[in-house]
């Protein structure tokens, strides 16, 4: 349940990215916050502290009251998820505490699951301060850690979750090297790829190419590694953020390839293994073709949306597949 709640706050998120919604609400009030303003007076309040904000002033200048509610309203609802997913981590960890079926020890590991959730919090507004002082837009690398803290965060409830069930329990011993490097090398390259893909969004690098394979007309365009300046901030600049996003995504899928078939040749007998490499490979080719789309398309809401959720939903096979030959590596 918490680790469904953290895929709907991360697509949420991306809703609230592509809405420009997310510099709507200028202060971080953490009990306050949970109720949207009540009334006339609180709502002009809200709204003058808005009109304050670079985003106001060079962006939605004339902005009236309701098209401020519509934008509010989207970026209070992702606190909000994020407010419940923290509490339905916390809440019944102190109910099984006090019923005494959970001990301290082992309930440190899930305290420190509410923490991350506290610590993802306040990265999400130091996210959104940065937007708040000269420029109506969030860094781009405040942006990118935020995203990944909330991979982070889905990556430890997942591992735990999924110790608890026993999956790990009853899949096959391999002691080759590939069989257990494959499926960290795909894990490490999806991390990689969604990093980029943060990046991407921060800088609104979509937008820099709307043709595919070529890109100004070339497979590398002019000045990849000079566009920024010098070369290392090229590589976190548009438009190789953009490139590097766009091509990466095949080492991703040659790696889901490799899963595929280390998992078919090593482990013929571990069906569930088997079966998430083989979703694997299918939502990573899914992923690369609807990444095309957006490009082509010009990067339109709901297909850039759909593309952030594709790729949360790699992420966890990749991350399951890792923690089934690790698992099953330890128990036999």
């Amino acid at each position: 349940m918490v680790a469904g709640l953290i895929v709907l706050m991360v697509i949420v998120g991306g809703y609230v990215r592509l809405s420009r919604a997310g510099l709507s609400i200028v202060e971080w009030d953490v009990l306050g916050g949970v109720l949207p303003p009540i009334g006339e007076e609180a709502w002009d309040e809200a709204f003058a502290l808005y009109q304050q904000t670079p985003e106001y002033l060079k962006v939605n200048k004339g902005m009236s009251l309701p098209e401020y509610q519509a934008i509010f309203y989207i970026e209070w609802g992702h606190r909000l998820i994020a407010r419940l997913a923290g509490l339905a981590a916390a809440a019944p960890l102190v109910w099984f505490m006090w019923r005494r079926l959970v001990g301290f020890r082992e309930s440190l590991r899930y305290w420190a699951i509410v923490a991350l959730f506290g610590v993802q919090g306040l990265i999400g507004w130091l996210m959104v301060s940065s937007g708040l002082v000269d420029r109506p837009a969030v860094s781009q690398y405040r942006l990118t850690i935020h995203l990944l803290a909330a991979l982070l965060l889905l990556a430890v409830v997942l591992w735990t979750a999924l110790g608890r069930m026993g999956f790990g329990r009853g899949g096959e011993a391999d002691e080759a090297a590939a069989g257990r490097a494959a499926p960290w090398a795909f894990l490490c390259s999806v991390v990689l790829q969604i990093a980029y893909g943060g990046l991407v969004a921060g800088l609104r690098a979509g937008h820099v190419s709307d043709t595919w394979p070529l890109m100004f007309g070339r497979l590398v365009p002019e000045g990849l590694l000079s566009s920024a300046g010098s070369w290392w901030a090229s590589l976190v600049g548009p438009l190789t953020s953009h490139w590097t996003h766009r091509w990466l995504a095949f080492v991703v899928a040659a790696l889901a390839l490799w899963v595929y078939s280390v998992v078919r040749r090593t482990r013929p007998h571990d069906r569930p293994l088997r079966a998430i490499a083989a979703w694997a490979v299918a939502a990573v080719g899914a992923q690369i073709a609807l990444g095309i789309s957006v490009v082509l398309l010009g990067v339109p809401k709901w297909f850039a949306l759909a593309h952030q959720g594709l790729g949360v939903a790699v992420f966890t096979f990749s991350l399951i597949a890792a923690h089934r030959v690790s698992s099953s590596r330890r128990t036999t």
